[in-house]
């Protein structure tokens, strides 16, 4: 977790600045991550497999839950990164706004995409 180590309203020093790219750097990395982890999960959905149907199942859903609590701290610290700039007063007030908006859109269209997989997963296994 990252979290500010700035007191609010008070101008970053170079180090502080250098302090908070890291963490962002780190950030751009953890969801780079995720996206492929993301990718090869749903991609392994589409490959014939030797598991079964509940196996696949299985696997899936655990991946998911490990992907949802990767995207949680990321966006936490996001959150948090964003939260100490501002309290900078290095970015506007509307950043933080417009983030936790289209963070929530994005969570709900992801989970509708894997509980769709997951209904073919269920067709698949009855018939």
């Amino acid at each position: 977790m990252y979290k500010p180590t700035i007191p609010p309203t008070t101008r970053l020093t170079a180090e502080e600045a250098t302090k908070h790219l890291n963490n962002l750097q780190k950030l751009d990395e953890e969801i780079i991550a995720l996206l492929t982890h993301a990718s090869s999960s749903l991609q392994s959905l589409n490959e014939p497999s030797t598991q079964s149907v509940d196996q696949a199942k299985q696997d899936f859903q655990t991946r998911a839950s490990k992907f949802f609590a990767g995207l949680e701290s990321v966006t936490v610290g996001l959150r948090r990164e964003a939260k100490a700039l501002q309290d900078a007063d290095v970015l506007g007030s509307t950043v933080t706004t417009k983030a936790e908006w289209v963070g929530r859109q994005k969570e709900r269209e992801a989970i509708a995409a894997a509980e769709a997989v997951l209904n073919k997963l269920n067709a698949q296994e009855s018939d």
